[in-house]
């Protein structure tokens, strides 16, 4: 794609620095996940490591992103979103470095605010820097090569993981953040000079805490047991600070999101589809790797590779679906891509160990991606143009957050649904075996492991990969229940999403450059 007249130098800069910032917070995701089988037997994490190694990036991003937008508007949108790039690669230099998982989840932590710094801005530096007649065509540039640079994530990452470590992957955001930096020296800054009032900083603390509080209470339940008092502690705390936030919000003169905006059943049933929608979808997105590379005994290069069908196809899709939904009820669409996503993982429900991925898990990801396709581009589209034009700015950055707090929530509850179903197929699948209690007892305090449990010692060769392979089963038994249980939740977030929305007047529709852009799907 290319603009009616050349680019102009400040012009050029300014989208190297909005698709390198963007794609970097993108990308690093899209590559680690590749890479969490081998830093999981690295740092010697469970399943609970791994989950808190997703899921405190999410969360920090989740919670701080309207606060970034805001903090842009009133200081620099440049400056804000070079501070969020240069904290982004120094958490991942702190990352690269970690010697423990403590270590790591802190530098995920300050990552995810280093994102929360960077994504607002994106969209509104390239908003002011271009006129109105070329702005179009620049978001239809944005919008191709931002997500081909993300692409390159999980077949990066496993080539990384294979040829050097994980912890390049980390190192990888420092060129990329280093370029990024040198291009905004000559982006022109730019600030709302309208924008006004204090921040809401009691919404950043209590959404924190509600949303950090329950976080921690659903990861830790499947480990300390839900009965813990740690554990009920935690969640009890989680649902007094969502409360609180509530509370905080009707009060604030400048809340993070106006209650007012729920009024709008087209804003409010969107947004519930969001969060239940990515919420049914994140569990395959965290387990897939995990699959390949345990069960099926994928190199992370080959996982990288065999994750690629379902981005090119949003990739693909993007701009088709935007044109389509122009003629078609963007509601058709929207319900026909979750019912694809449905038959999708119902595909990956069917695979077991040793499969053809041709014949099973290609053609799992191609209807699935198909799916997501339809979906994407309407529903955020809907999302945005819900509310009136002066709230844009907060429709998407909320509409945005819930796709996150959605994948917050599937990591960590799915990861206990993942566990409870893998230590019950290990039991059942080793009844037979001609183990003792001692060597019972070893393999369910490994069995946080997952795929990487290992058989106890001192078993005979023949035993040793009887249990191996049951190890190997029991993982796919558990992967099956998420299956299922993602698709009720997908199809319980439609029904309610239509209640809400089936009597409203047709959605609002978005110019052709806000459909040109594709959301990243982690």
């Amino acid at each position: 794609m290319k603009l009616a007249s050349p680019l102009r130098f400040t012009e050029a800069m300014t989208l190297a620095l909005t698709i390198l910032g963007t794609a970097m917070v993108y990308l690093d995701q899209s590559a680690l996940n590749v890479a969490l089988p081998t830093l999981q037997k690295d740092l010697q994490a469970d399943l609970g490591g791994l989950q808190w190694i997703t899921d405190i990036y999410i969360l920090v991003m989740a919670a701080l992103m309207l606060i970034g937008g805001a903090l842009g508007d009133r200081h620099g949108r440049v400056r804000v979103f070079v501070i969020g790039m240069l904290l982004f690669v120094g958490a991942s230099i702190v990352a690269g470095l970690a010697t423990s998982l403590e270590m790591l989840v802190a530098a995920r932590a300050a990552q995810g605010l280093g994102g929360a710094l960077v994504l607002p801005g994106s969209f509104a530096i390239v908003n002011a820097t271009f006129p109105a007649e070329r702005r179009g065509q620049a978001m239809g540039i944005w919008g191709t090569f931002s997500p081909l640079i993300t692409l390159s994530g999980p077949v990066l990452g496993g080539w990384l993981v294979d040829n050097l470590s994980w912890r390049a992957v980390f190192f990888l955001n420092v060129p990329v953040g280093m370029v990024a930096y040198l291009a905004s020296r000559y982006v022109p800054e730019n600030r709302d000079e309208q924008a006004a009032g204090p921040l809401d900083w009691p919404g950043v603390f209590t959404a924190l805490l509600g949303l950090g509080a329950t976080l921690f209470g659903l990861i830790e339940g499947a480990h300390l047991g839900w009965t813990h008092p740690l554990v009920i502690g935690a969640l009890a705390l989680g649902v007094a600070g969502l409360a609180a936030f509530v509370l905080v919000e009707a009060r604030s003169p400048s809340p993070l999101l106006p209650l007012s905006a729920f009024r709008n059943r087209t804003f409010t049933g969107i947004n519930v589809l969001t969060l239940i929608h990515y919420f049914a979808l994140g569990g395959i997105f965290f387990l897939l790797t995990l699959n390949f590379q345990q069960v099926q005994n994928y190199s992370p290069t080959q996982s990288g590779a065999a994750q690629l069908p379902i981005p090119i196809l949003l990739f693909l899709m993007s701009n088709p679906v935007g044109r389509l939904s122009d003629r078609v009820d963007p509601r058709i669409l929207i319900a026909a891509g979750v019912l694809l996503n449905c038959v999708g993982l119902w595909l990956f429900n069917l695979p077991g160990i040793d499969v053809n991925y041709w014949t099973s898990f290609f053609v799992a990801q191609v209807v699935f991606g198909v799916g997501l396709g339809l979906l994407v581009v309407p529903l955020t589209s809907i999302a945005i143009g819900a509310l009136e034009k002066r709230y844009s700015g907060v429709a998407s950055g909320f509409n945005t957050s819930m796709t996150r707090v959605g994948f917050m929530l599937a990591v960590a509850i799915f990861g206990a649904v993942m566990l409870g179903g893998f230590r019950s197929g290990l039991t059942a699948r080793t009844a037979d075996l001609p183990l003792d209690a001692t060597a019972r007892a070893q393999l369910m305090l490994e069995s946080g492991n997952l795929g990487t449990t290992r058989p106890p010692e001192g078993l005979s060769a023949g035993t040793s990969q009887a249990v191996q392979t049951a190890i190997r089963l029991a993982f796919v038994d558990g992967f099956r229940q998420v299956m299922w249980l993602s698709i009720v939740i997908a199809l319980m977030g439609l029904i309610i999403w239509l209640a809400i929305v089936w009597r409203e007047p047709q959605a609002v529709r978005l110019p052709q450059a806000a459909k040109t852009s594709i959301s990243s799907v982690e």
